[in-house]
């Protein structure tokens, strides 16, 4: 048998569930987690350089 408490506890658990943006981990750096940016065939971080070419993905 559920009290009001409960079923306001459940309520309020629900109406706060955080949906993340559906984005890929690889659009992330691997080495300092910024989003890497777009350059022809590469992606390329802005802040410490890392970049994987499209020939890392074959």
């Amino acid at each position: 048998m559920q009290t009001e408490a409960d079923e306001t506890t459940v309520s309020a658990t629900e109406s706060t569930v955080c949906t993340l943006p559906d984005e890929h981990h690889c659009v992330y750096c691997p080495t300092c987690s910024s989003r890497l940016q777009d350059s022809r065939c590469k992606l390329v971080c802005r802040t410490c350089g890392y970049f994987l070419s499209c020939a890392d993905f074959y």
